[in-house]
């Protein structure tokens, strides 16, 4: 059977599905701007494939090392053993008991599947079948995985790889984990708390837990939870888990639905704004400062007033420098303002089907005016994006500051108005 063309023409679902239906036996090539896969059948089943970027037997032993079957020191010996023999690594790993002949089965087919995966994201490409009378592949260790049963994992990813892409914009994004005043329960898969996906929106809400403040996750969601430091990239997250690339993306993009981790700003953010080139969306957070803080800062602040009589908050025009304690409790109440700034969008967005032209349009009926405007007097700048919206805030000197950014996804249509929350915000405490 000679079968080739580009993917736009005729798609890899299409594909798969013509070979496992036609029991065909041979090499599926794909060429794609990043890389050349091969996918092995037989008999219409998967029983290999390969990478020229992620060569399977070279990433064998990062997936034992990151599931903790293999430490570094016996990867090391191994690899050792396979330079002088020219054996395969797997064989190396079980012959001299190194592993147990079911990790390496666990890990071969594991890789396998991602790579066939990772191909229902492309695009766009050229693929070649050859079919061949028989071919050779690791009868010991790899178990023929039916095309039919790729099929649905891989239709069922092709439906929310987007929606987690909304917010994985990219693999150089960092999170942190962030504060909650809600209990954080590990329970098992089935129990955790679930995020709706909604392919018809492009979004995904959180579906709301039964009994009470605590937020429940799984087992897998914890072990991610647990990389998001603040520094680590979501490409070495996913290179660090044990997961697939894909059930890790997803554990991000859930983490981050539940409020439980939030991205790290950017440092370039207040001179794109100033430079009023179009904003790096990558380089913003959604990060709101938390209730609590504002509350502080502006006892704070009151404090300053009641101590001192030659505090310049006293006089009648607006505060342009001071104290360190004053500024901070201003930026405090500057991110406030901004906060309800965003829920004024919101619900302008909720009621008219569209996001406000500009931020005016949102007096008097959702926002009064003096909310408009920083402490110093400076007016916020609005954004208003396809999907999402940024608001911007001010130093005292009128200068963006990085600090008082909020950007938020929104979904656009006409639905019926409903009340916004915000979660309080506070300590946290992790049960497991």
């Amino acid at each position: 059977m000679a079968l080739e063309g580009t993917l736009k023409d005729f798609s890899l679902a299409d594909i798969f599905q013509l070979i496992g239906l036609q029991r065909k036996t041979g090499v599926l090539t794909l060429r794609g701007q990043e890389d050349t896969v091969t996918v092995t059948f037989l008999d219409g089943k998967v029983v290999g494939a390969d990478s020229l970027n992620r060569r399977l037997e070279n990433r064998l032993g990062t997936v034992l090392m990151r599931t903790g079957t293999l430490t570094q020191d016996q990867l090391n010996r191994a690899l050792e053993i396979q330079r002088e023999t020219l054996q395969r690594l797997g064989f190396i790993l079980t012959h001299y008991g190194i592993i147990s002949a079911d990790s390496l089965k666990g890990a071969i087919q594991l890789q396998i599947l991602q790579i066939v995966y990772r191909l229902f994201r492309w695009k766009d490409g050229d693929y070649h079948f050859s079919q061949e009378t028989t071919i050779e592949y690791d009868r010991d260790n790899v178990t023929p995985i039916t095309a039919e049963s790729i099929l649905m994992e891989g239709a069922r990813m092709m439906d929310e790889w987007p929606i987690i892409e909304k917010r994985l914009r990219s693999y150089d994004m960092v999170f942190r984990k962030k504060l909650t005043d809600q209990e954080i329960v590990v329970v098992g898969s089935e129990d955790a708390d679930e995020v709706d996906f909604d392919p018809d929106t492009t979004s995904a809400r959180k579906r709301k837990a039964v009994g009470g403040d605590k937020i429940r996750i799984s087992q897998e969601e914890k072990a991610i939870y647990d990389l998001v430091d603040g520094t680590t990239t979501v490409a070495d997250i996913i290179e660090s888990s044990k997961f697939s690339e894909f059930d890790t993306a997803k554990a991000l993009y859930e983490l981050l639905t539940r409020d439980l981790i939030e991205e790290v700003r950017g440092k370039r953010a207040a001179a794109v704004v100033e430079q009023g080139s179009p904003v790096d969306e990558s380089e913003v957070a959604e990060t709101p400062v938390p209730l609590p803080l504002v509350i502080l800062l502006t006892i704070i602040a009151i404090a300053s007033l009641v101590t001192s009589i030659r505090n310049p908050l006293n006089r009648l025009t607006p505060l342009r420098g001071g104290t360190s304690a004053v500024v901070s409790a201003q930026k405090a109440v500057s991110m406030q303002r901004i906060e309800q700034v965003g829920q004024a969008i919101e619900e302008y967005n909720l009621i008219n089907g569209r996001m406000p032209a500009r931020i005016s349009d949102l007096t008097p009926d959702y926002i009064s005016a003096t909310l408009l405007h920083d402490p110093w007097g400076n007016a916020y700048k609005y954004i208003p994006r396809p999907e999402r919206y940024l608001v911007v805030g001010f130093t005292p000197d009128g200068k963006a500051d990085t600090d008082l950014f909020l950007s938020r996804a929104i979904d656009i249509g006409p639905t019926t108005p409903a009340p916004t929350s915000r979660p309080d915000r506070g300590g946290i405490q992790l049960i497991e």
